[in-house]
């Protein structure tokens, strides 16, 4: 597997992982505002905006961590393969 592989195999999985993140937060925030309205007790925040902010990092740090197990697993794959 070559550099340039890998590294779009990580971004990949971290962006896709960004979007599902980014709608599952959007979502949250739209069924249940009043949960991520008083998050930060000393100011109010905009729900939405946070839920989703949220998301997509979360998003982006679990997709980005799978992106790496699976290339993990590919090098493993290949070890096993030649010997």
């Amino acid at each position: 597997m070559t550099i340039q592989k890998t590294f779009i195999t990580v971004s990949g999985a971290a962006l896709t992982g960004l979007l599902m993140g980014g709608a599952f937060g959007f979502g949250a925030g739209k069924m249940s505002p009043d949960f991520f309205r008083h998050i930060m007790p000393w100011q109010d925040v905009e729900p939405v905006g946070f839920a989703t902010f949220a998301g997509g990092t979360v998003g982006v740090l679990l997709g980005g961590g799978l992106g790496v197990f699976g290339v993990i697993i590919q090098l493993i794959y290949d070890w096993r393969k030649k010997a």
